[in-house]
C-alpha cells in the first residue's frame, strides 16, 4: 500500500502553515513537527516515506535530526530533504554527504518544490481507486473507460507496445462484472502469435476431422467468451481471409466451426488492440475498411509513457508494492530511481519500466530499490554526461556547484542573455539569478555584460 505521508519539520508558523496547506492540496498527508523534539518523537512512531525539514530548528539542527534518523533506521533511513537559507548551504551539502537525499534553497518556488516532491514520493491521485495513472491524461482515460464500460459497442485500443492495452481491456471487463453482478468470461488471444492456418480454428473452433490433426471438437475463443469479453490483441496482423470471416461474425453474431455447416449464436463484447495504425493499413489495402469501421465503435488511443512522464513515479511505486506483496518483503523505491526513470525514453513503455524495476528489485541487497541495480547507466541529458562514467569523484559541493554553474550558463544562453526571462524559466527571482552568476563568475561568459536590472 503506497504511503503519501510527509513529516514536515518547521518552526516558522507562516512557512509551516503554507507548506501544510499546499501539500494537502496535492493530496499528500502531512504530520507537522514544530521542533526537533517533536520530530524525534514522530520518528519513533513510524517510518515516513519522506521527511521535509528546515535545517535550523529552535532546539537543534538538521544534523541532529539526520543523526536521529540514521540511529533509528540505519540503512533504511527515510529520505530527508532539508530547506536551507543561503548562509547554510555548506551545511546542507554536508548533510547530503552524510546521507540526506537533497536540499532546497530558500526562498524557493513552492510549485518547483511540489514538482520535485513527486520524484521523492509516490504521486498521490485525487482518487484512491486510480488504476491506470496519476497524470491528467490517465485520469481522463479512466473516466472515459468508466463511461463506456457498459455500452454494447466494440472498443478499438491503439497505441505502442507496452502502453497497457490489455490492462484497459481487463478494466472494462471488471466494470462489466460489477454492473451485471454475475460471472462473465474474459478471453484473450494474440492474433499475431498464431499462424494463419490455425487462427481461424482458434477464433471459431473446429469439428473433429475438419483437418489433419483435428482429433476432437474444439471450441474457439468466440464460444469460450460467449456472454462476456473477447480481447483480440494485435488485430492489425490478422490475415485478409480471416478478416472477412470476422466481419461476418460481428455483423450477424453467428459463428461456424471449421468443418461444420451449423451456425452458433454468440453474444460477445469485442475489444481489439493494435500497435499499428489501422487507418493507414486501410489506405494500403492491408486491412479491410468495413472491418475497421465495425471494430472502431469506440476508438481509444493510449499515449506512450514518454508523453505521460507524471505517471512514471506512480507506476514505479505501485509495481514495487506488487513485488513486495509477491515476496512478502518491504522494499522501498529509491527516489533517485524516479529521477533517473524520467530521463529515459522507454521505447517499450510500461512493460519495459516494469522489467527494469524487477531487475533492480532482485539485485537490491538492502531495503532500497535503486536504479544502479538495474545494470543501466544514468544519462544526464542536460549536460550530456554519464554519471557512472565520471572519473575520480570530486567533493560533492564542488560537483553540485559545477552542475548549477553549467546549467545557469545554458539557460542564460538559451534565453539570449535576457535575465528576467531566464529567472522566470528557472522559478527564481532576477536578483537570485544575478547573485548566482556573480558568485560563479560563469566560465565563457562575462557577467559584466548583464546588468542586475537587465530584461
Amino acid at each position: 500500500m503506497q504511503d503519501h505521508t510527509v513529516l514536515l519539520v518547521e518552526d516558522d508558523p507562516i512557512m509551516g502553515e503554507s507548506l501544510l496547506q499546499r501539500l494537502q492540496l496535492e493530496h499528500y498527508q502531512v504530520e507537522w513537527a514544530h521542533n526537533l523534539a517533536e520530530a524525534r518523537e514522530a520518528l519513533q512512531e513510524r517510518l515516513y516515506p519522506l521527511v521535509l525539514s528546515d535545517i535550523r530548528l529552535p532546539d537543534g539542527d538538521g544534523e541532529s535530526l539526520l543523526a536521529t534518523m540514521v540511529r533509528r533506521y540505519g540503512g533504511c533511513c527515510p529520505p530527508a530533504v532539508f530547506m536551507t537559507g543561503f548562509g547554510s548551504v555548506d551545511q546542507a551539502v554536508h548533510l547530503v554527504r552524510q546521507g540526506a537525499w537533497d536540499y532546497i534553497q530558500k526562498p524557493f518556488d513552492v510549485d518547483a518544490l511540489m514538482q520535485r516532491l513527486h520524484d521523492w514520493l509516490p504521486t498521490p491521485c485525487a482518487s484512491p481507486d486510480a488504476w491506470f495513472g496519476a497524470s491528467p491524461v490517465s485520469q481522463a482515460l479512466e473516466n472515459l473507460i468508466a463511461r463506456i464500460a457498459t455500452m454494447d459497442l466494440p472498443v478499438l485500443l491503439q497505441g505502442e507496445s507496452g502502453t497497457g492495452k490489455e490492462v484497459v481491456a481487463q478494466r472494462i471487463h471488471t466494470l462489466m462484472l460489477e454492473q451485471q453482478r454475475k460471472t462473465i468470461p474474459f478471453v484473450a488471444i494474440n492474433c499475431a502469435a498464431i499462424s494463419e492456418n490455425l487462427l481461424e480454428s482458434e477464433l471459431f473452433g473446429h469439428e473433429a476431422g475438419a483437418f489433419t490433426g483435428a482429433g476432437k471438437r474444439h471450441s474457439g475463443v468466440f464460444e469460450q467468451a460467449d456472454g462476456g469479453v473477447l480481447f483480440l490483441d494485435e488485430v492489425g496482423d490478422m490475415p485478409p481471409n480471416v478478416q472477412v470471416k470476422l466481419l461476418r461474425v460481428l455483423q450477424d453474431g453467428q459463428i461456424r466451426r471449421v468443418g461444420s455447416e451449423r451456425a452458433i449464436q454468440v453474444k460477445v463484447r469485442v475489444i481489439c488492440a493494435t500497435h499499428k495504425p489501422l487507418d493507414k493499413l486501410v489506405d494500403t489495402g492491408a486491412f479491410r475498411q468495413d472491418l475497421y469501421f465495425r471494430l472502431s465503435g469506440i476508438p481509444i488511443h493510449l499515449p506512450p509513457l514518454r508523453e505521460r512522464v507524471e505517471d512514471i513515479g506512480w507506476l514505479a511505486h505501485r509495481h514495487v508494492d506488487v513485488l513486495n506483496a509477491r515476496r512478502n518483503q518491504t522494499k522501498r523505491l529509491d527516489p533517485q530511481f524516479v529521477t533517473w526513470a524520467k530521463l529515459q525514453t522507454w521505447e517499450g513503455n510500461v512493460r519495459e519500466l516494469f522489467a527494469t524495476l524487477e531487475r533492480a528489485y532482485h539485485f537490491s541487497a538492502d531495503c532500497w530499490v535503486r536504479w544502479e541495480r538495474a545494470g543501466l547507466p544514468c544519462p544526464n541529458r542536460a549536460l550530456g554526461q554519464d554519471l557512472q562514467a565520471l572519473p575520480n569523484p570530486e567533493p560533492l559541493d564542488h560537483y553540485l556547484a559545477r552542475i548549477e554553474r553549467d546549467y545557469l550558463r545554458h539557460c542564460v544562453s538559451q534565453n539570449h542573455g535576457q535575465m528576467m526571462k531566464t529567472a522566470n524559466s528557472l522559478g527564481i527571482s532576477r536578483k537570485t539569478l544575478w547573485e548566482k552568476l556573480k558568485r560563479y563568475k560563469t566560465e565563457g561568459q562575462n557577467t559584466s555584460n548583464y546588468s542586475e536590472n537587465g530584461k
